[in-house]
C-alpha cells in the first residue's frame, strides 16, 4: 500500500533499505521526482506526508478515487 501510494504520487523509489532491531523492522524508501530530482517544495512535502499517514491509518483513497469505508 505504501509504494502503491508512492507511485500515486508520481514518486520514484531510488533505493530502499530494511532494517531490523530485534522483532522491529524498519522500511526506508529514498524517493526521487520522475525526473529524479529531490523534493523541495513544503507544499508537495506536505501532500506525500498526509497521503502516506492516511495510508497507514487506513485511510488512502482506493484506485477507483472512494475512500476506504472507516468501519471495513
Amino acid at each position: 500500500e505504501i509504494t502503491r501510494a508512492l507511485s500515486d504520487l508520481s514518486l520514484d523509489i531510488a533505493s530502499a533499505h530494511i532494517t531490523t532491531f530485534g522483532e522491529k523492522v524498519i522500511d526506508t524508501f529514498y524517493v526521487t521526482d520522475l525526473t529524479g530530482q529531490k523534493i523541495d517544495s513544503p507544499t508537495r512535502t506536505a501532500t506525500i506526508h498526509k497521503r502516506l499517514i492516511d495510508t497507514l491509518e487506513g485511510n488512502a483513497p482506493e484506485r477507483n478515487g472512494k475512500a476506504k469505508a472507516a468501519a471495513e
